[in-house]
């Protein structure tokens, strides 16, 4: 769906809604499945605004998912903020091409060619010395309809109790199966819900 730059995107398009079982907590080959990723989010959508995507490894989460399922939003005119905590690969400021614009002390969200779609870039978060990302996304749930936090190796970070307090639901990006019972049972212990799993191949 999102491998070259894209315009502005305009207008609806129906999404496939297969691949999820009755409870939808279950996703495989999530590159067939990024609308029913994005339905799940707009069920939450009324309790749930802060969306979390994390893995315990760096290749469980490609920025495919949560840049597609943005996409999947805005196309239904849902101001998507994306937050990305992959500070070693700053993937999605790669993907929307905003690799050289930084935004001075304060991370500052980002407007891209993709319409409804903003980016908070990993370049921004790597040169502060202390991050507040729950504070970042509180501010920011009050200029967007729904703010996806990208956070691959979230078992590994020093911020992890952090980054799963920001957020309000969460996905978890897993490999196997006690991969999703390990990341699982971290961010529930946080108090955070867990909406939904992404089986990577």
């Amino acid at each position: 769906m999102f491998g070259t730059r894209q315009k502005k995107q305009k207008g609806k398009e129906k999404s496939d809604t297969g691949g999820v079982d009755s409870k939808g907590l279950q996703i495989t080959k999530p590159e067939e499945n990024y609308g029913p990723i994005a339905q799940r989010i707009k069920r939450a959508e009324g309790k749930c605004k802060s969306i979390l995507f994390a893995s315990v490894e760096l290749k469980a989460l490609p920025v495919t998912i949560p840049v597609n399922v943005a996409i999947e939003l805005a196309r239904d005119k849902k101001r998507c903020l994306l937050v990305d905590l992959d500070l070693e690969r700053d993937a999605i400021a790669k993907v929307f091409e905003l690799n050289g614009q930084k935004t001075g002390l304060r991370p500052k969200a980002i407007e891209t060619e993709v319409e409804n779609i903003w980016v908070l870039p990993g370049h921004d978060f790597a040169q502060l010395k202390q991050m507040n990302i729950k504070m970042i996304v509180q501010r920011a749930l009050d200029k967007f309809d729904l703010v996806l936090i990208n956070a691959p190796s979230l078992a590994s970070s020093p911020d992890r109790r952090q980054i799963i307090a920001a957020a309000q639901a969460a996905f978890t990006c897993t490999k196997d199966a006690s991969e999703a019972t390990k990341l699982t049972e971290l961010i529930k212990a946080s108090k955070c819900r867990v909406i939904g799993n992404i089986q990577i191949p």
